[in-house]
């Protein structure tokens, strides 16, 4: 049943605020947007933005279509596919720890389009965010614009934090040059990455 018009719209003001709280929140991608663009800065960090993206789009699609259901119905291919993902988040927080201190970083290859594509598709913590935000929440539209509309909060919840990420972390490129803090940072973030990933493991488990 339709509601109306000022239950609609405080129904997806309290969607919007519970999207941000789990989609904006620390994890394995914002965090590795934040290295990047305190490792590389924001130019060099924008394809690998628009590949975390772009990975997402595909997850919440999946989610939203119910094949992440389906997936976890096979236990063999859910754990290899939850397997695969972890060990590259960890590869690539291992990337991140050692990347090189600002002064020589021009030299360092930087994460690009592929990397995030990856990073957004295997995140087990967005898959998890958005299953409950798609399940537990309903805005009171018709059903025809019910998934379009909370997806598409979803998304943009995404693309907005996780640019707000790279920037802060881009900023924070010009407070790390020393060669210690540098490492400190980097270090720090990869940290970081592993454990909201095995706090996101543990939450789908």
């Amino acid at each position: 049943m339709v509601e109306t018009l000022p239950s609609i719209y405080q129904a997806t003001f309290t969607f919007s605020i519970a999207a941000i709280a789990l989609l904006a929140s620390p994890g394995p991608a914002t965090l590795a947007l934040a290295a990047s663009g305190a490792a590389y800065g924001l130019k060099r960090s924008i394809l690998f933005f628009a590949g975390i993206t772009a990975g997402l789009v595909i997850a919440l699609a999946l989610v939203t279509a119910g094949l992440d259901a389906f997936i976890h119905s096979f236990p063999y291919l859910g754990t290899t596919l939850t397997a695969v993902s972890i060990l590259y988040i960890l590869y690539l927080a291992y990337a991140i720890a050692t990347t090189p201190p600002v002064n020589d970083g021009q030299t360092a290859t930087n994460p690009g389009l592929t990397a995030g594509f990856i990073l957004g598709i295997a995140n087990i913590k967005a898959y998890a965010a958005f299953a409950a935000l798609l399940s537990s929440f309903t805005v009171g539209v018709t059903p025809t614009w019910e998934s379009f509309t909370k997806a598409s909060i979803c998304l943009a919840v995404c693309v907005v934090f996780d640019f707000l990420w790279l920037l802060v972390g881009s900023k924070l490129r010009k407070l790390f040059v020393h060669r210690t803090w540098s490492r400190v940072l980097n270090v720090s973030f990869a940290v970081l990455m592993v454990v909201t990933i095995a706090w996101s493991f543990l939450l789908t488990g």
